[in-house]
């Protein structure tokens, strides 16, 4: 015995109208400050507070480094940076681009 499965109804085509995307502004990336060689080696896996150009502490989790810094400086612009240990970190294609 054959199944039958109900047949739709086709839908009538309508037509295509094309909708143009409005233009995003675009902002000016942010500069973030250069690390040199020796503070990578000094503060590698660890978060980093940087102000006026100048690494000011360093922790294992940014919350501590974040509160350590609103203690100090509670008025001044901080920038938060990770440091990364390139060598653990693994090559793929991706990264190539």
């Amino acid at each position: 015995m054959r199944v039958r499965f109900p047949r739709f109804r086709q839908r009538k085509k309508k037509e295509v109208v094309e909708v143009k995307r409005p233009e995003l502004e675009r902002k000016p990336e942010k500069e973030f400050p250069r690390i040199s060689t020796g503070e990578q080696r000094k503060y590698i896996g660890k978060h980093v507070a940087i102000m006026d150009g100048k690494i000011v502490t360093a922790a294992r989790s940014a919350g501590q480094v974040l509160a350590r810094v609103e203690k100090k400086h509670p008025k001044k612009k901080i920038i938060l940076k990770y440091v990364v240990n390139d060598k653990l970190l693994l090559k793929c294609k991706c990264l190539e681009r």
